[in-house]
């Protein structure tokens, strides 16, 4: 246990919190979040009453680079006999969990710290502060805030400069040394607001407080339950802990997240696979998808195939709303608009009547000959039995070419996500803007659109164009 007297103006600062406070730094092999491994882990963690220190040395089960080894002093020797993280695991979990995680650089040690406890099958993610940013805010007018510049700038006295305890404690000593230069409300301030993930507001109760703080900060679904075990929503995550802490900050609260007394998480293997689960939960626990918001500026649309009273399938133009449904859609398009422009060019292209589609300008009006007829284009076969038989079946035929917006050529896909821990896939099929399902059918919302069309622009490699 170290002596809190080194740190008294700190201790009183992350009291304010509410929460304990875990000042970490880890060392590893490299700085690649999914490959490198971790091969130190240091900690001091305040509780309000004392602060107590930790740290062990960790195998990473990959070789030490030289010059990583020469940078932090620690060898494969060194670590041949240490525990694996996974070891460590259930050690450390209780001291980190529900905790605010202070790091330099946080994304890095927050990273790796979600990233080896993923690979021993435990979900971890917590509030996390990072101190370059913190450093920023308090001194903009210097430019370097790495941890050498603020250990020589404020003559704060180390040993072994790089291994991960020395660090933890450097930093804290400067923590310490900003509360007596500046004003402790503003410092409270700037870590609240900084914080990335966020501290759960206090109006959450604890025991749905221990289940979130127990969420992933990965892929997947959430369903939120009331008092009585009722579902109340299903939603699709990427950043499970995180994106749930926002939500409960928000300016409006949902009135399900207010009334909620637990929840449940799905874990997913990627953002379209967390649609998928969650179309299933949805389905599963009753919850109906949200009305579709007309006012919005982009009000989804597509075309929909109907016989009308002599058994001619017209096409109409229709919204694309929210859930599921058991024909996949024909096309998808942004506004009516464009809509109308690819249906008309579709029937040009494969020769089909617009008469019988019924996608005539209404100028045109009942009884005013088909133009396509009056040019001659027509013999005026299509109104007979067998034409109508023939057109409704190339229609049948031809609908899934109509074009879906942002998917160039693309038609119908197969969309692969792998796990970039675990390395498990799941490969899905999606046509017209919507996803297959397992029963047979297809769901869509409005946030498919924008999550296919950037799989289409940043993961490439992971489309399998069918047709």
């Amino acid at each position: 246990m170290e002596s809190v007297s080194r740190w008294p103006l700190l201790q009183k600062a992350f009291a304010r919190f509410g929460r304990p406070v875990v000042v970490v730094d880890l060392e590893t092999t490299g700085g690649n979040l999914y490959q490198d491994r971790v091969t130190e882990v240091a900690l001091l963690r305040f509780d309000g009453q004392s602060v107590c220190r930790y740290e062990w040395l960790v195998n990473p089960c990959k070789p030490i680079p030289e010059f990583v080894a020469q940078l932090t002093g620690i060898s494969d020797e060194m670590v041949r006999m240490a525990p694996l993280f996974a070891e460590i695991a259930l050690q450390l979990l209780p001291l980190l969990r529900g905790a605010v995680v202070v790091a330099h650089n946080s994304r890095f040690d927050y990273t790796f710290l979600r990233h080896e406890f993923r690979r021993a099958g435990i979900d971890f993610a917590a509030p996390a502060l990072c101190t370059v940013q913190l450093s920023r805010r308090l001194y903009p007018e210097f430019y370097k805030h790495n941890l050498d510049s603020i250990i020589e700038r404020n003559a704060i006295a180390v040993e072994n400069r790089h291994r991960a305890m020395t660090d933890v404690l450097a930093l804290s000593d400067y923590l310490e040394h900003s509360l007596r230069e500046k004003n402790t409300e503003d410092w409270d301030n700037y870590c609240r607001s900084l914080m990335n993930p966020k501290m759960l507001p206090n109006w959450v109760t604890d025991a749905l407080a221990a289940q979130i703080y127990a969420l992933p900060d990965s892929e997947g679904v959430l369903v939120w339950f009331d008092a009585f075990g009722k579902a109340q929503a299903v939603v699709a995550l990427e950043k499970a802990y995180s994106e749930t802490a926002e939500m409960l900050h928000g300016k409006k609260v949902p009135l399900y997240l207010k009334a909620a007394a637990s929840v449940r998480f799905i874990p997913a293997l990627g953002s379209l696979h967390s649609v998928w689960l969650k179309a299933q939960a949805m389905r599963e626990y009753g919850i109906r998808p949200p009305e579709r918001v007309v006012s919005k500026p982009t009000a989804f649309s597509t075309v929909r195939f109907s016989p009308d009273e002599h058994g001619v399938l017209q096409a109409r133009i229709v919204p694309l709303d929210n859930g599921s449904r058991a024909v996949r859609p024909y096309g998808l398009f942004i506004h009516k608009k464009a809509a109308k422009r690819a249906l008309n060019s579709w029937a040009l292209e494969n020769r089909l009547c617009p008469d019988a589609l019924n996608i005539l300008p209404v100028a045109n009006g009942k009884g005013v000959p088909c133009p396509v007829q009056a040019l001659g284009q027509c013999d005026g076969a299509c109104r007979t039995e067998d034409g109508i038989e023939a057109q409704n079946g190339r229609i049948r035929e031809l609908a899934h070419l109509l074009p879906v917006a942002d998917w160039g050529r693309a038609h119908e896909v197969e969309i692969t996500e792998t796990d970039g821990l675990s390395g498990k896939s799941i490969t899905l099929r999606c046509a017209g803007g919507a996803i297959a399902m397992p029963d047979g059918g297809w769901y869509f919302d409005d946030s498919l659109p924008a999550l296919l069309k950037m799989k289409f622009r940043r993961e490439r490699e992971s489309v399998k164009i069918i047709a």
